[in-house]
């Protein structure tokens, strides 16, 4: 069997509610420190023989619900190339890491 293949992966954009802005007082005007959480979400989906994605679940979560639920809708929208057994297109997991990490 050739497993799914990744084809296009439009939306894996950092999801904005992940962010966290800290003013502190005695800095305030000075400086702000903006956090953003970090992380790798593990991902199971099924793609169908005509790669469209279903059933997409987090198998590892990244620690972070925004992390989590951005890279499940990602997927989501992603395009695959199906499975195939002896050449022909078949239903089948595929497992994947994203990685979010803040520059």
């Amino acid at each position: 069997m050739i497993p799914p293949k990744v084809v296009a992966t439009a939306g894996t954009a950092y999801p904005g509610d992940a962010f966290r802005l800290t003013v502190r007082r005695a800095d305030l005007g000075a400086s702000a420190v903006i956090e953003g959480t970090e992380g790798t979400v593990a991902i199971r989906a099924l793609i169908l023989w005509t790669g469209e994605v279903r059933g997409v679940e987090v198998t590892g979560s990244s620690g972070s619900d925004a992390l989590d639920r951005a890279a499940v809708e990602a997927v989501r929208g992603w395009r695959f190339a199906p499975a195939t057994r002896d050449g022909a297109a078949i239903d089948a997991y595929v497992t994947l890491r994203i990685r979010y990490v803040v520059r």
